[in-house]
């Protein structure tokens, strides 16, 4: 009898605690590859100025990585940054759209080249030049996963990072 009045007693305690509980004691996922890599968006770019297809967010990317979309410039072009999780620019190239007329939404593709030793947060933001005073304008910014090239297999095995890298 004492050892049955124990279990009851267990289980009337387990049953008490759980009903106690609430959803702070659930367990908190774990981060995820992606941190927060993009800074604050000072000029949101709309569907009428920007439209980002390249590469999809939260991928992981090898140089050089193409970046593609349709955008709306003044004269067509184009800038892209590379920043790393800090903030701290790690390429910054640009390019001209093929807009069919002034105004008019065009598509644009580059293929964009940056050396990492190690997986890096980063984020890509693409985006036009101010004519006023040469500030961003129009952003669009894409979060993604920068990863070192593959090594080579042989010494005359050539990758599209090898290439870049050597300048070629």
């Amino acid at each position: 009898m004492p050892r049955l009045l124990a279990y009851s007693l267990a289980t009337l305690v387990i049953f008490a605690v759980s009903a106690c509980a609430d959803d702070t004691d659930a367990p908190t996922p774990s981060p995820t590859a992606f941190p927060d890599v993009c800074l604050p968006n000072p000029d949101p770019a709309t569907s009428e100025f920007l439209i980002l297809e390249a590469p999809d967010p939260f991928t992981e990317v090898r140089s050089a990585v193409t970046v593609s979309g349709q955008v709306n410039a003044f004269e067509a072009t184009y800038q892209i940054i590379i920043f790393d999780a800090g903030g701290i620019p790690l390429v910054e190239t640009f390019g001209t759209a093929q807009q069919p007329d002034i105004g008019v939404i065009g598509p644009f593709s580059s293929a964009v080249g940056f050396t990492v030793t190690e997986p890096t947060p980063a984020c890509i933001w693409v985006f036009e030049e101010s004519a006023r005073d040469g500030n961003p304008i129009n952003i669009g910014q894409i979060p993604v996963v920068l990863l070192p090239c593959e090594p080579k297999t042989t010494p005359l095995s050539l990758s599209r990072c090898a290439i870049f890298q050597d300048g070629q």
